[in-house]
């Protein structure tokens, strides 16, 4: 049995059962309080990805964006490349819609709850793509036996490839936040594709890129 401080604690994310039960939304749009913002290089206007609260008792709402404009093309993987953006903000001043997006590609949205927690252990806190056979297998079964690989907040990144080094491509501490796979919402990044979403340590923005596993 891992030490309490041999793990991290996820909560994994669920389809609402009704709206009011939900505490957050992947997919959709802002439709008011907080514009879309639009890629540095493309000029064009993001897909809102998920909206998510900084922690299960705050008031604020983890934003992530990613450029859709030319599925997949544009979908930036680099969280330091300026087509992507995390914006934290009030609660109070986000308001959602689950249809009508405003980026070509957006997703239709949906109400997402949080589901058991998860207590995952530091073992998964590796690189996959750098053991052996047998370690990766194991690492595998886990994470299969555990169930947290899926859509989450919180716990280890689980990364779908090489892990990325978010602080040295942004020069600036972060931690992470949450991951999106494709159990909730078709993310349109073919086989295994994740998205992974990082906030900055004093709570003022953060950083997103996406993998798709490698076979």
């Amino acid at each position: 049995m891992p030490k309490k401080s041999d793990v991290r604690v996820s909560r994994p994310l669920v389809r609402a059962p009704n709206p009011l039960l939900s505490v957050g939304q992947l997919g959709g749009h802002v439709k008011r309080g907080i514009p879309h913002p639009k890629g540095k290089r493309t000029g064009k206007t993001m897909a809102l990805v998920s909206a998510l609260p900084l922690a299960e008792d705050s008031d604020l709402m983890v934003l992530t964006f990613l450029d859709r404009s030319d599925p997949v093309e544009t979908f930036d993987y680099l969280p330091h490349k300026g087509d992507n953006a995390v914006i934290i903000a009030p609660k109070s001043e986000v308001h959602l819609s689950v249809i009508h997006g405003v980026c070509p590609g957006d997703w239709k949205g949906l109400k997402v709850a949080y589901g058991e927690p998860i207590e995952e252990p530091v073992d998964l806190d590796v690189d996959p793509t750098g053991l052996d056979v047998a370690a990766s297998d194991a690492w595998v079964d886990l994470v299969d036996d555990l169930g947290c690989d899926c859509s989450k907040v919180g716990g280890w990144p689980l990364w779908a490839n090489a892990p990325v080094d978010i602080e040295d491509l942004v020069k600036r501490p972060l931690r992470f936040h949450h991951r999106l796979s494709s159990d909730l919402l078709d993310l349109k990044l073919g086989d295994g594709g994740v998205v992974f979403v990082f906030v900055d340590e004093d709570g003022s923005g953060g950083a997103v890129c996406w993998q798709q596993a490698k076979y």
